[in-house]
């Protein structure tokens, strides 16, 4: 199949709802690079959606158009309708995704989990400010760069603009149609009512999977509502508190932009010049060794062992680095994550 007599497609990747997303090549680009297309359709048969399916087109089209200036998310190389079938095509994105790093049962350190929240709310703060709700913020819609070892924000099809609410509506409420995933999705999103702190619920809950190994759906829930977690993770009082505010399950009582929860990280006692050293290269090798023994494999005595070898090193690097330089808020190692397998959109 070839579109706009330029991109051929080559491979068909993931279908759900009224879309269909494919791996192309620019036939007309030097070295036919590879994008990503994204089909959007209307049910077969049922033309009484294709006015939803052009609003959604086009509203889609001109988001990725504003947030794709951010370097870590695609950007949009093209809109293109042909009769009742619309196509968008983006960046393609070469690395891996976040759900490979967070195999069950590998438990991350605090000030790794800092780090990757960090790293999180850097890219949904850009998102949030051009007052967008992103609405399904999971490890599989986030991808390890090959390239720079940076995290890329995808999948921008369930966006809702806080300004311009109107989408997919029920005909009995004034209200947008759930969309999201189960275990990262709260109440109010899942009844059709998102707000920006909605996305902070489903950071929160990345940061409580990354601490304990658990997948969100295996998570309990007290009289309240809360996520009850802190049992299964080895974590300080300042950054436990920041999560129970992050999944709260009342949206008005989460911090209620990226950027606020942001500056709210960064408040933390923990979180300070010199405490925190990444090594990507020890926490990929334990990746893959999780990964080749198994999903049932459980590396929580392996990874303390080793993390606490790494822990003792770092601390002896950080205190000679903290006496010569002083190291910024977010600054990541330049040295990306080896053994980086390719994943697509």
């Amino acid at each position: 199949m070839l579109l706009s007599e330029r991109y051929k497609i080559i491979q068909a990747l993931e279908s759900g709802g009224m879309s269909q997303t494919y791996i192309a090549e620019d036939i007309q680009r030097p070295g036919s690079p590879k994008c990503v297309v994204k089909q959007l359709k209307p049910p077969s048969g049922n033309n009484a959606f294709l006015p939803i399916v052009h609003r959604l087109f086009n509203q889609e089209a001109d988001i990725l158009e504003r947030l794709g200036g951010h370097s870590q998310i695609p950007r949009l190389l093209a809109y293109v309708s042909q009769g009742q079938e619309f196509y968008l095509v983006q960046e393609y994105i070469d690395g891996h995704t976040l759900a490979a790093e967070l195999p069950r049962g590998l438990r991350l350190s605090e000030s790794q989990v800092i780090q990757l929240l960090v790293e999180i709310l850097e890219i949904l703060a850009f998102v949030h400010d051009q007052g967008v709700i992103h609405r399904d913020i999971k490890p599989e819609n986030l991808i390890r760069r090959r390239s720079d070892g940076k995290l890329v924000l995808i999948d921008f099809g369930a966006v809702k603009q806080v300004q311009f609410p109107e989408m997919v509506r029920s005909a009995q409420m004034n209200r947008t149609a759930p969309i999201g995933t189960p275990g990262y999705m709260p109440t109010e999103q899942a009844t059709g009512n998102p707000h920006l702190s909605s996305d902070l619920f489903a950071v929160g809950v990345i940061g409580v999977q990354a601490l304990t190994g658990l997948h969100p759906q295996k998570l309990q829930r007290d009289i309240d509502g809360e996520l009850i977690w802190q049992d299964k993770a080895d974590v300080g009082p300042g950054l436990t508190e920041f999560l129970q505010k992050m999944t709260h399950p009342y949206f008005h009582r989460r911090y209620r932009t990226a950027r606020e929860a942001l500056q709210g990280l960064q408040q933390l006692e923990r979180f300070k010049p010199g405490s925190i050293l990444t090594i990507p290269q020890v926490t990929t090798a334990l990746q893959t060794t999780t990964l080749s023994l198994g999903r049932d494999f459980n590396p929580t005595p392996l990874v303390s062992g080793v993390l606490t070898v790494v822990a003792v090193a770092s601390f002896m690097v950080g205190f000679h680095i903290a006496s010569s330089q002083t190291l910024t808020l977010g600054e990541k190692s330049s040295v990306p994550p080896v053994g980086m397998a390719t994943t697509t959109q």
